[in-house]
């Protein structure tokens, strides 16, 4: 009964401590003066009256550090500077542990990231495997002209006037959904036990919840995508 009650405490603590984290970032031409924003994007229910995470980093000597309990796994987004202050942000997905990102400021989707973290190395990898085909670059290539065009004009008529940008455009996004598809599907069934599956099965295989592997693959989620935000819609679409 000890030993039972003794793997019971030391499950619990795991628990507790799992959504700690210790967010550090160092980026090369960051000002004092410039907020570094940490907010929740979670989205279990839309009429949540629930308080959503949102913390402000102390900014010295080019860097940043968040020491917060999360309210749940699943997406943040990083917000580098406020309207009009040349700001950015990029997209994690987080957990808990210790996470290090490390670049420059005006670069920061290009920053290192590196943590210990089973999940955040799953994630790091996962991310690394889905930027790698260049349909992406052909895509972002188009969008940036698209909004070039755009902005020429000051409204969409120089997007629809310039000929066949339209079409390129649509035939890339679908190429783009196309592989994005493939990659996730592929990662879901080479690493089935990866705390990250429910957040890659939310994001990239939302629209084939009726496919069988996908069902198979809600099903076979680890406690540590269960417990997630993404995990908890899965599970709860499943019923």
């Amino acid at each position: 009964m000890r030993y039972i009650l003794l793997n019971v405490l030391l499950f619990l603590s795991f628990l507790a401590k799992a959504q700690e984290l210790e967010f550090s970032g160092k980026l090369d031409g960051l000002q004092e003066n410039t907020k570094v924003i940490l907010t929740d994007l979670r989205s279990l229910k839309s009429n949540s009256t629930e308080k959503r995470f949102h913390d402000t980093a102390v900014v010295s000597d080019g860097m940043f550090k968040f020491k917060a309990k999360l309210p749940g796994a699943g997406l943040y987004l990083l917000r580098v500077a406020l309207i009009g202050q040349n700001p950015e942000h990029r997209k994690f997905y987080l957990d808990g542990g210790k996470v290090q990102l490390d670049g420059q400021r005006g670069a920061l989707n290009k920053a290192i990231l590196t943590s210990d973290a089973p999940y955040m190395r799953d994630y790091i990898r996962f991310t690394e495997v889905m930027d790698a085909p260049e349909v992406f670059a052909r895509k972002k290539a188009l969008t940036d002209t698209s909004m070039m065009k755009m902005a020429e004009t000051g409204s969409y008529d120089g997007f629809f006037n310039t000929p066949g940008l339209m079409d390129k455009l649509m035939k890339v996004e679908k190429e783009a959904r196309d592989k994005s598809t493939e990659i996730a599907a592929k990662w879901i069934a080479d690493h089935p036990g990866s705390d990250i599956n429910a957040y890659v099965i939310q994001t990239y295989l939302g629209n084939d919840m009726d496919d069988k592997a996908v069902k198979q693959a809600i099903l076979k989620l680890s406690p540590g995508a269960r417990r997630s935000v993404p995990g908890k819609i899965l599970l709860n679409i499943q019923k």
